[in-house]
């Protein structure tokens, strides 16, 4: 009984694991083809330059 339980838990969090990894993975390869295409990601945040005298 304990052998089946076990086994039922590791299912569980190995399932829990894969699930929360393929959308970062599938993110990921979407954007590696979005940048062989040309796309650019740029951020809205942009630093300002020092005022040099």
């Amino acid at each position: 009984m304990n052998k089946n339980l076990l086994l039922a838990l590791a299912a569980v969090v190995s399932s829990a694991v894969l699930s929360s990894c393929l959308p970062l993975a599938a993110g990921a390869a979407a954007g590696y083809v979005a940048h062989k295409e040309g796309y650019r990601v740029q951020s809205p945040i942009k630093k300002e330059k020092k005022d040099e005298d």
